[in-house]
Protein backbone atom coordinates (compact mmCIF):
# COMPACT_ATOMS: atom_id res chain seq x y z
CA UNK A 1 0.00 0.00 0.00
CA UNK A 2 2.87 2.69 0.62
CA UNK A 3 4.30 1.61 -2.48
CA UNK A 4 0.67 1.99 -4.49
CA UNK A 5 0.46 5.76 -2.42
CA UNK A 6 4.60 6.69 -3.25
CA UNK A 7 3.64 5.88 -6.72
CA UNK A 8 -0.04 7.81 -6.77
CA UNK A 9 1.84 11.21 -5.11
CA UNK A 10 4.96 11.18 -7.78
CA UNK A 11 2.01 11.01 -10.41
CA UNK A 12 0.42 13.51 -8.88
CA UNK A 13 3.88 15.78 -8.54
CA UNK A 14 4.55 14.77 -12.27
CA UNK A 15 1.29 16.45 -13.56
CA UNK A 16 1.54 19.37 -11.18
CA UNK A 17 5.03 20.43 -12.23
CA UNK A 18 4.17 19.90 -16.13
CA UNK A 19 1.07 22.36 -15.57
CA UNK A 20 3.65 24.94 -14.00
CA UNK A 21 6.03 24.79 -16.88
CA UNK A 22 2.88 25.11 -18.98
CA UNK A 23 1.37 28.05 -17.89
CA UNK A 24 5.12 28.96 -17.41
CA UNK A 25 5.69 28.77 -20.74
CA UNK A 26 2.07 30.34 -22.14
CA UNK A 27 3.05 33.29 -20.17
CA UNK A 28 6.28 33.42 -21.82
CA UNK A 29 4.86 33.09 -25.29
CA UNK A 30 2.16 36.07 -24.77
CA UNK A 31 5.12 38.36 -23.50
CA UNK A 32 7.29 37.01 -26.78
CA UNK A 33 3.89 37.64 -28.98
CA UNK A 34 3.73 41.20 -27.28
CA UNK A 35 7.00 42.15 -28.15
CA UNK A 36 6.97 41.04 -31.74
CA UNK A 37 3.68 42.63 -32.33
CA UNK A 38 4.91 46.39 -30.70
CA UNK A 39 7.87 44.99 -32.78
CA UNK A 40 6.08 45.64 -36.39
CA UNK A 41 3.60 48.68 -35.03
CA UNK A 42 6.86 50.29 -34.47
CA UNK A 43 8.73 49.82 -37.88
CA UNK A 44 5.61 50.44 -39.62
CA UNK A 45 4.28 53.61 -37.83
CA UNK A 46 6.20 55.41 -35.13
CA UNK A 47 10.33 54.39 -36.06
CA UNK A 48 11.50 57.87 -36.30
CA UNK A 49 10.13 58.41 -33.41
CA UNK A 50 11.65 55.70 -31.65
CA UNK A 51 14.80 55.82 -33.07
CA UNK A 52 14.88 59.66 -31.89
CA UNK A 53 14.19 58.28 -28.38
CA UNK A 54 17.04 55.29 -28.74
CA UNK A 55 19.40 56.36 -31.04
CA UNK A 56 21.29 59.77 -30.04
CA UNK A 57 19.81 60.31 -27.06
CA UNK A 58 21.39 58.80 -24.20
CA UNK A 59 19.27 60.23 -21.48
CA UNK A 60 16.28 58.19 -23.20
CA UNK A 61 18.01 55.44 -23.25
CA UNK A 62 18.81 55.76 -19.66
CA UNK A 63 15.54 56.31 -18.66
CA UNK A 64 13.58 53.16 -20.78
CA UNK A 65 16.91 51.06 -19.61
CA UNK A 66 15.76 52.34 -15.85
CA UNK A 67 12.35 51.68 -16.25
CA UNK A 68 12.65 47.98 -17.09
CA UNK A 69 14.91 47.49 -14.55
CA UNK A 70 12.02 49.15 -11.91
CA UNK A 71 9.15 47.18 -13.83
CA UNK A 72 11.43 43.51 -13.41
CA UNK A 73 11.76 44.63 -9.18
CA UNK A 74 7.88 45.68 -9.39
CA UNK A 75 7.27 42.76 -10.87
CA UNK A 76 9.25 40.61 -8.11
CA UNK A 77 7.59 42.13 -5.57
CA UNK A 78 4.06 42.37 -6.96
CA UNK A 79 4.41 37.94 -7.55
CA UNK A 80 3.55 36.79 -4.29
CA UNK A 81 0.59 39.28 -3.48
CA UNK A 82 -0.69 40.38 -7.05
CA UNK A 83 0.02 37.91 -9.39
CA UNK A 84 -2.38 40.21 -11.66
CA UNK A 85 -0.54 43.04 -11.55
CA UNK A 86 2.73 41.47 -12.14
CA UNK A 87 1.16 40.04 -14.89
CA UNK A 88 0.73 42.99 -16.16
CA UNK A 89 3.98 44.82 -15.59
CA UNK A 90 5.30 42.20 -17.66
CA UNK A 91 3.35 42.73 -20.34
CA UNK A 92 4.46 46.74 -20.38
CA UNK A 93 7.82 45.80 -19.89
CA UNK A 94 7.34 43.51 -23.70
CA UNK A 95 5.64 46.88 -24.90
CA UNK A 96 9.07 48.60 -24.39
CA UNK A 97 11.17 45.26 -25.34
CA UNK A 98 9.01 45.92 -28.82
CA UNK A 99 10.76 49.32 -28.98
CA UNK A 100 13.95 47.75 -29.44
CA UNK A 101 12.85 45.14 -31.54
CA UNK A 102 10.99 47.51 -33.91
CA UNK A 103 14.81 49.60 -34.26
CA UNK A 104 16.00 46.01 -35.17
CA UNK A 105 13.36 44.84 -37.51
CA UNK A 106 14.08 48.69 -39.68
CA UNK A 107 18.24 47.65 -39.52
CA UNK A 108 18.32 43.81 -40.38
CA UNK A 109 16.25 42.42 -43.43
CA UNK A 110 12.99 40.33 -42.63
CA UNK A 111 14.83 36.81 -43.77
CA UNK A 112 17.62 37.54 -41.53
CA UNK A 113 15.40 38.30 -38.74
CA UNK A 114 13.57 35.01 -38.68
CA UNK A 115 16.53 32.84 -39.30
CA UNK A 116 17.67 34.69 -36.14
CA UNK A 117 14.33 33.84 -34.19
CA UNK A 118 14.43 30.38 -35.39
CA UNK A 119 17.78 29.77 -34.59
CA UNK A 120 17.16 30.83 -31.28
CA UNK A 121 14.15 28.92 -30.65
CA UNK A 122 16.13 25.83 -31.47
CA UNK A 123 18.80 26.34 -28.91
CA UNK A 124 16.41 27.56 -26.44
CA UNK A 125 14.55 24.34 -26.81
CA UNK A 126 17.06 22.22 -26.60
CA UNK A 127 18.85 23.92 -23.57
CA UNK A 128 15.66 24.39 -21.62
CA UNK A 129 14.27 20.64 -22.51
CA UNK A 130 18.27 19.58 -20.89
CA UNK A 131 17.27 21.73 -18.09
CA UNK A 132 14.47 20.53 -17.25
CA UNK A 133 15.15 16.73 -18.23
CA UNK A 134 18.43 16.03 -16.38
CA UNK A 135 18.81 14.23 -13.25
CA UNK A 136 21.61 16.48 -12.04
CA UNK A 137 21.50 20.16 -10.42
CA UNK A 138 22.36 23.01 -12.25
CA UNK A 139 22.59 25.10 -9.01
CA UNK A 140 26.74 25.25 -9.17
CA UNK A 141 26.81 27.01 -12.43
CA UNK A 142 24.74 30.11 -10.68
CA UNK A 143 28.05 32.13 -9.77
CA UNK A 144 29.84 30.77 -13.31
CA UNK A 145 27.22 32.49 -14.86
CA UNK A 146 26.51 35.65 -12.76
CA UNK A 147 30.28 36.34 -13.22
CA UNK A 148 29.87 35.97 -16.82
CA UNK A 149 26.73 37.98 -17.20
CA UNK A 150 28.38 40.90 -15.31
CA UNK A 151 31.60 40.44 -17.77
CA UNK A 152 29.75 40.44 -20.38
CA UNK A 153 27.70 43.64 -19.60
CA UNK A 154 31.16 45.72 -18.86
CA UNK A 155 32.36 44.42 -22.29
CA UNK A 156 29.00 45.77 -23.53
CA UNK A 157 29.74 48.99 -22.05
CA UNK A 158 33.53 49.44 -23.10
CA UNK A 159 32.27 48.52 -26.64
CA UNK A 160 30.54 51.31 -26.72
CA UNK A 161 33.55 53.46 -26.36
CA UNK A 162 35.70 51.27 -28.36
CA UNK A 163 32.81 50.38 -31.52
CA UNK A 164 35.45 47.93 -32.67
CA UNK A 165 33.31 45.44 -34.60
CA UNK A 166 35.78 41.89 -33.71
CA UNK A 167 34.98 42.92 -30.49
CA UNK A 168 31.57 43.56 -30.96
CA UNK A 169 31.57 40.02 -32.45
CA UNK A 170 33.26 38.10 -29.55
CA UNK A 171 30.66 40.06 -27.25
CA UNK A 172 27.57 38.90 -29.44
CA UNK A 173 28.95 34.98 -29.27
CA UNK A 174 29.43 34.95 -25.94
CA UNK A 175 26.24 36.53 -24.97
CA UNK A 176 24.49 33.83 -27.27
CA UNK A 177 26.52 30.83 -25.25
CA UNK A 178 25.77 32.73 -21.91
CA UNK A 179 22.47 32.82 -22.23
CA UNK A 180 22.11 29.32 -23.94
CA UNK A 181 23.67 28.29 -20.09
CA UNK A 182 21.41 30.17 -18.45
CA UNK A 183 18.12 28.71 -20.15
CA UNK A 184 19.39 25.35 -18.82
CA UNK A 185 20.06 26.80 -15.53
CA UNK A 186 16.90 28.56 -15.26
CA UNK A 187 14.76 25.53 -16.13
CA UNK A 188 16.59 23.43 -13.94
CA UNK A 189 16.39 25.57 -10.97
CA UNK A 190 12.69 26.81 -11.35
CA UNK A 191 11.61 22.96 -11.47
CA UNK A 192 13.78 22.25 -8.28
CA UNK A 193 12.17 25.40 -6.86
CA UNK A 194 8.53 24.18 -7.78
CA UNK A 195 9.27 20.77 -6.38
CA UNK A 196 10.44 22.43 -3.12
CA UNK A 197 7.39 24.26 -2.77
CA UNK A 198 5.32 21.90 -3.58
CA UNK A 199 6.99 19.87 -0.51
CA UNK A 200 6.02 22.82 1.42
CA UNK A 201 2.15 23.00 0.85
CA UNK A 202 2.36 25.75 -1.71
CA UNK A 203 -0.46 25.20 -4.56
CA UNK A 204 -0.79 28.94 -6.06
CA UNK A 205 2.03 29.07 -7.79
CA UNK A 206 1.11 31.61 -10.27
CA UNK A 207 3.49 34.01 -9.10
CA UNK A 208 6.18 31.85 -9.41
CA UNK A 209 5.32 31.07 -12.73
CA UNK A 210 4.67 34.97 -14.29
CA UNK A 211 8.61 35.34 -12.29
CA UNK A 212 9.85 32.06 -14.32
CA UNK A 213 8.29 33.49 -17.51
CA UNK A 214 10.07 36.74 -17.12
CA UNK A 215 12.95 35.04 -16.32
CA UNK A 216 12.98 32.39 -19.57
CA UNK A 217 11.57 35.19 -21.64
CA UNK A 218 14.91 37.48 -21.20
CA UNK A 219 17.11 34.31 -21.76
CA UNK A 220 15.04 34.23 -25.10
CA UNK A 221 15.19 37.75 -25.96
CA UNK A 222 19.23 38.03 -25.38
CA UNK A 223 19.83 35.39 -27.14
CA UNK A 224 17.97 36.68 -30.21
CA UNK A 225 19.72 39.84 -29.72
CA UNK A 226 23.09 38.49 -30.00
CA UNK A 227 22.42 35.88 -32.96
CA UNK A 228 20.91 38.91 -35.09
CA UNK A 229 23.76 40.71 -34.80
CA UNK A 230 25.75 38.22 -35.28
CA UNK A 231 24.31 36.53 -38.51
CA UNK A 232 22.32 39.26 -39.52
CA UNK A 233 22.07 40.77 -43.05
CA UNK A 234 21.85 44.35 -42.88
CA UNK A 235 19.03 46.88 -45.16
CA UNK A 236 21.75 49.09 -46.14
Amino acid sequence: MDNFNTRRDVTGSDEGLRAFFQRMYTYMTIALGVTAITGWIVEAFFLSAVNRLLAGNFIGLIVIIAAEFAIIYGIQRASAENPGRAFGLMMLFSVIQGLFLGSILAVYTHASVLSAFLSTAAIFGSMAAYGYFTKRSLAGLGPILFGGLIALIVASVLNIFIASSLWSFVVSLVAVVLFALYTAYDNNQLKALYAQLSAQGQEDMTGLAIIGALTLYLDFINMFYALIRLTGDSNN
